[in-house]
């Protein structure tokens, strides 16, 4: 390679870094606060709205909480790859103090609409927003809270 254009791929790869950075940034900010479930489909079953408006998400930094009412019933970290299209999260769950396996999804968000379609733990991640029958898929659509 020649010597000169080093210095040069060097800067476009730290922009590259950078910008996808930058992009995660953004939306882990718009993320941050509490969510109610609208909606909800496991596996091509859509819950009744009842069921589903149960429940409630909050995210603070990359952690979340899940609660139904106000019982927690899940929580996690999680990790955003917002230059991805559709864009992704690698959601992990805490269970019993202990880390489990990843759930690999992708993820739209709208100022106040977060759309989440997540796999089983082992399953690859979705491609599109469905979570059809033996699909081992689950879409959620959440709406921020107004306080």
């Amino acid at each position: 390679m020649n010597r000169r254009l080093l210095p040069v791929l060097v800067l476009c790869l730290l922009a590259v870094g950078a910008d996808k950075d930058d992009a995660n940034k953004k939306d882990l900010e718009k993320m941050q606060g509490d969510w109610a479930a609208l909606s909800m489909v496991v596996d091509g079953e859509k819950l009744p709205d009842d069921e589903a408006q149960s429940l409630f998400r909050t995210i603070k930094d990359n952690q979340y909480t899940v609660s139904r009412f106000k019982k927690a019933i899940g929580k996690g970290s999680f990790k955003l790859d917002a230059t991805k299209k559709p864009k992704t999260i690698d959601a992990t769950p805490v269970v019993s103090g202990q880390e489990v396996k990843p759930m690999l999804g992708i993820y739209e968000l709208d100022a106040d609409k977060l759309r989440l379609c997540f796999a089983r733990p082992g399953q690859p991640r979705p491609t599109d927003f469905s979570a059809k029958e033996d699909s081992g898929r689950t879409l959620t659509v959440w709406e921020r809270e107004k306080k």
